[in-house]
């Protein structure tokens, strides 16, 4: 099958599950990942492993937009206004989730190495399933901004602790080796180069949002940023999602014209989100749920429990009206291309063995990607109500 073939397929089989989905009161997010699931090679076999492989930059483009527009969330005037509850809730959900997988799974019998990364990789929450319910659950008030908030401090702190922990546990391994580099070393590294790549890329969108005539030659600019911040963090291999992440909050706090970019991707990003959540359904391999057993139903259920638990117990912290503290928690469980990424990046580790990370992350997603939408609109549905 060739490229446009498969694009084709996977854009038309998004909508029509969008659609579907709409029709029977479920978030479009949903059909878009069973139309992925029943076109992708877990089913009807439409679209081959081969070809989606070959649509990664369709993927990175999208992982970058979305982090971008998680970033852009970050103005520092709305932040200063929310940061101190946020960050309570941000704080206690995400020690707790890592706390609570690492011990459940430790406790089982899983090696510390292994729990460990499990714990790290179960903080990270998916922003494009939670953006797309946003979009057709708008809500009142600043709940959507203080969700998105947090989010964006989980996807933050998943992957510099990350980043971190497997810089520790590779230098480890290294020990033997004296020309080794020293783990913070590494991880600081990794993160220095992150954030320099994205301040490069949030003060050139900037300088672009002045002096461009029109939107859509922002847009040329802002998918080009994307596409090459991304592609150098692939290159260089410090944490990409990071450096989207901070072009977005550069461009939001020191832009002149701050709605500029958001408006030039309005066009655009309701058809990335598609084929992304689409193709991220068409990955997911459900043969490996009966797979995975104990250590991934373990996974799943104190995930679940932690970002639930966590967030009451955060937000009970907070002024935030009651509202909020009943459903935030709730609308923090979908997990997705993050936790993949991750995954993906811990398996090519010798310190890990092939197939033992991915194949509890991928059940975990298809659980939470499939719940996650649906507990999100309920979430926001609940908070507009009041």
């Amino acid at each position: 099958m060739n490229i446009s073939l498969a694009v084709g397929i996977i854009f038309l089989a998004g909508a029509a599950g969008g659609k579907l989905a709409r029709s029977v009161k479920l978030p479009s997010v949903t059909g878009n990942l069973l139309a992925g699931i029943l076109v992708g090679p877990s089913v009807m076999r439409l679209v081959s492993t081969d070809v989606m492989y070959a649509l990664t930059p369709i993927n990175e483009l999208a992982l970058g937009v979305i982090a971008l527009s998680i970033g852009a969330e970050l103005h520092w005037g709305t932040m200063r206004k929310l940061a101190k509850d946020a960050t309570k809730v941000f704080m206690v959900e995400a020690l707790l989730t890592l706390s609570l997988v690492f011990g459940s799974l430790y406790l089982f019998g899983l090696p510390f190495r292994y729990a460990l990364v499990f714990g790290v990789i179960s903080i990270a929450t998916a922003p494009g399933a939670i953006i797309a319910c946003i979009r057709e659950t708008p809500t009142k008030g600043d709940f959507s901004k203080v969700l998105l908030s947090v989010v964006a401090l989980d996807n933050l702190f998943a992957i510099t602790l990350f980043g971190i922990v497997i810089s520790f546990m590779q230098a480890g391994l290294a020990a033997t080796d004296t020309a080794s580099t020293p783990a913070i070393v590494m991880a600081g590294r990794n993160i220095g180069i992150a954030l320099l790549l994205g301040i490069v890329a949030g003060v050139f969108l900037v300088v672009t949002s002045h002096k461009a005539k029109s939107d859509t030659r922002i847009l040329v600019s802002v998918l080009g940023a994307v596409l090459i911040t991304v592609g150098l963090s692939n290159q260089w291999d410090t944490p990409a999602l990071l450096a989207a992440i901070t072009a977005g909050t550069v461009y939001i706090n020191f832009s002149r014209n701050p709605h500029r970019i958001s408006r030039s991707l309005m066009n655009v990003e309701d058809p990335i989100l598609l084929i992304f959540l689409t193709l991220a359904g068409a990955k997911l391999d459900l043969s490996v749920l009966p797979v995975v057993g104990q250590i991934g139903l373990i996974y799943i259920i104190a995930r679940f429990f932690a970002k639930l638990v966590g967030s009451r117990v955060g937000t009970a912290l907070t002024l935030f009206p009651i509202s909020w503290k009943r459903n935030l928690g709730r609308a923090l469980t979908p997990q997705a291309g993050v936790a993949i990424g991750l995954a993906i990046i811990a398996e090519q580790k010798p310190i890990f063995a092939p197939d033992t990370i991915m194949p509890v992350v991928l059940a975990a997603v298809v659980v939470f990607e499939l719940i996650g939408p649906i507990l999100v609109r309920k979430a926001l549905y609940d908070v507009d109500r009041g």
